[in-house]
């Protein structure tokens, strides 16, 4: 016999950068937006209610993140937390003189301070995704290009969920087999960072279940 569901309502936060907030691309077509409909859509008959927020800003590195963290997921107290960032944190500016926007050690840092504080104000599931592969093969000052240094800063990720023991959504690996399809699945020269409609639907495609999983055990509980 199937366990009853008592009424209840979920709270998910999708907390990142310009690839949660969804740049560029119309609203109803970003990943989090694919997401949250087939979520609410497969949950009709069911008394479970959502509550989905997007609190990506674009341009964002994990030291900003951290800054508004009180107010757009510590407030929310979200049951449900997907964590994104790096691609601004891994590039490096010509202001800069050749020096990260934020280092190796403080993005880990970051990345492990929020999921901290997520659980401290009751958060059950965080799922910590890595970043998207990438067209921007320019040689910085850094003497790396951005795709160089954003594997390397996926690394951090992985090493992050290990430590943590949360859920890693390694976006990396979805994107792998369709290396040779990766100009469709971002945005056209001069950006070749962004995700285009056709690169947000693989993205909420590899996504989607580990939030079904969350929210399957956050509904039997």
């Amino acid at each position: 016999m199937n366990q009853k569901i008592s009424p209840r309502a979920v709270v998910i936060v999708f907390m990142g950068d310009s690839i949660t907030a969804g740049q560029y691309v119309d609203p109803s077509l970003r990943w989090t937006s694919l997401v949250g409909d087939s979520i609410l859509r497969g949950h009709l008959s069911t008394p479970v209610n959502f509550n989905l927020l997007n609190r990506g800003i674009s341009g964002e590195t994990t030291r900003q993140g951290l800054e508004r963290f009180p107010a757009d997921v510590q407030q929310q107290r979200p049951d449900i937390m997907t964590l994104q960032f790096g691609l601004n944190d891994c590039n490096c500016w010509v202001t800069d003189g050749g020096l990260p926007r934020v280092s190796e050690a403080a993005y880990r840092a970051n990345l492990i301070e929020m999921i901290a504080r997520a659980q401290h104000f009751g958060t059950r599931s965080i799922i910590l995704v890595t970043n998207h592969p990438t067209l921007r093969h320019k040689v910085l000052l850094s003497g790396e290009s951005l795709e160089v240094r954003r594997q390397r800063y996926n690394d951090c990720v992985r090493e992050v969920a290990a430590c943590t023991g949360v859920e890693l959504c390694d976006i990396e690996e979805a994107f792998a087999p369709h290396d040779s399809q990766l100009a469709d699945m971002l945005l056209p020269y001069p950006d070749q960072l962004h995700l285009s409609a056709t690169g947000h639907r693989l993205y909420a495609g590899h996504i989607q279940p580990y939030i079904e999983l969350a929210i399957a055990d956050i509904a039997a509980s």
